[in-house]
């Protein structure tokens, strides 16, 4: 019988389409909701823009890079409740029990508040938010069992009430901020820590659980089904938050109230209401809490970044879907995305090296517009670049990802299933 040689070419194609598969299958892995890493890529590379850039100009205005402000971070907090409401998914659905997934959340939460409390040691140029994730994280279990309606209703109350609560207390006890990275040293001011970290400092936890409830409601919804309620959802609080701001500061007679105010107590306005408040607004005056200024933790400053960031997250989505199997083209931002954690961290450390390699005179600003663009294109081309190559190359999750996943493995035990999980694939991500 006679036989014929193998055909060079077809064994050629057939192994280029064999990687051309797994590279796609490593990018855009099936099951996977590849628009909330894009969602998250964007957060990233938004916050970079805000570390970098300058805010304001030398006359106090603010600059194109403002629009980022409050929101790139809002965006990053949101996605961060979906991501923990994912997590969680598989144990809750073979469980039905919360407590089954407590561990799994705890030690998550302890390890990004050591993370948090290692970056905030050394770092000298941000303020590390992780810590306040970690607590938010631990407080969010209470809150696991709920279904959506629930958790929007009380996303939506805690938007409006926790800054009222938060401008009483500020003022009753009086509070001032301290806006200090959050470190180690910190331990040998306990009272001091919780203050800062639940009432006075850059991320304020009894207000920020805001955007970690509506992260946990839009995910508790099957998002690809709901893309056009969630985004008209979004522009809804958007417009709401700053169109009520708009009236009580333009119609009621806020602004005319608060410039007396600034000016009475040396305030920044300006500062206030375009560029941020650092996490809380002054309490010298019940109408700070009509501004929607970013970092502000006022209602219509929440309300209106968190609608935001629920566009954000519905229009990524969207756009990953119609792109289907293609959605790997997303992969320069679903890539960093996927591995959160890991770039933020990463970013800290970097920032700390690059500001004083790149600028001129660090301890003057952020330096000359040529000196925090070429700083930003540093720090983008390699939170691009390296989350790519490792997903390509190395694993699916980032290295702090995977580390925290081995945790939770070595030392959670499986639940007893009693009904059929969802085939949907966990989301580890920060």
């Amino acid at each position: 019988m006679s036989s014929h040689p193998a055909d060079p070419h077809r064994a050629y194609d057939a192994n280029s389409t064999a990687s051309s598969a797994r590279v796609v299958r490593r990018l855009s892995p099936a099951g996977r909701l590849i628009g909330l890493d894009v969602s998250r890529g964007i957060a990233l590379l938004a916050m970079m823009v805000t570390h970098i850039f300058a805010l304001a100009d030398d006359a106090g205005m603010p600059t194109w890079a403002a629009v980022f402000a409050g929101r790139a971070s809002a965006l990053f907090a949101v996605l961060a409740g979906c991501s923990l409401v994912l997590s969680t998914h598989s144990r809750l659905a073979a469980s039905g029990r919360p407590r089954d997934a407590a561990p799994s959340v705890l030690i998550r939460a302890a390890a990004i508040v050591f993370i948090g409390l290692c970056l905030g040691s050394v770092s000298s140029l941000l303020a590390v938010i992780l810590v306040n994730y970690g607590i938010m994280f631990a407080l969010a279990l209470f809150f696991l069992r709920l279904r959506a309606p629930a958790l929007f209703a009380i996303a939506g109350a805690w938007m409006l009430l926790s800054p009222v609560v938060s401008m009483w207390a500020r003022s009753a006890f009086l509070l001032e901020p301290s806006y200090l990275p959050m470190g180690f040293f910190d331990f040998a001011t306990p009272a001091t820590m919780l203050t800062d970290l639940f009432l006075t400092g850059y991320y304020p936890v009894l207000q920020w659980m805001s955007y970690i409830l509506l992260g946990m409601a839009v995910a508790k919804l099957d998002i690809g089904k709901h893309l056009i309620g969630l985004f008209t959802f979004g522009l809804g609080l958007f417009v709401v938050g700053r169109g009520a701001s708009w009236v009580l500061l333009n119609v009621v007679g806020g602004d005319a109230a608060l410039v007396e105010d600034a000016q009475m107590w040396g305030i920044d306005l300006t500062a206030a209401l375009f560029t941020g408040s650092y996490g809380v607004t002054p309490a010298t005056s019940w109408w700070w809490l009509a501004i929607a200024g970013p970092h502000s933790g006022t209602p219509f400053d929440l309300l209106s970044t968190g609608g935001t960031a629920v566009m954000t997250i519905a229009a990524c989505q969207a756009i990953a879907a119609l792109l289907g199997r293609r959605s790997w083209l997303l992969a320069p931002l679903s890539a960093p995305g996927s591995m959160p954690l890991s770039v933020y961290a990463a970013h800290v450390v970097l920032l700390e090296i690059t500001r004083p390699a790149l600028v001129g005179d660090p301890m003057e600003g952020a330096g000359t517009v040529a000196e925090q663009s070429t700083e930003y294109l540093v720090h983008a081309l390699s939170f691009v670049l390296i989350p790519l190559l490792w997903k390509l190359f190395v694993s699916p999750r980032g290295p702090l990802e995977g580390g925290i996943a081995a945790i939770i493995r070595s030392t959670s035990r499986s639940p007893s299933p009693t009904r059929s999980p969802s085939p949907r694939r966990p989301d580890d991500s920060v």
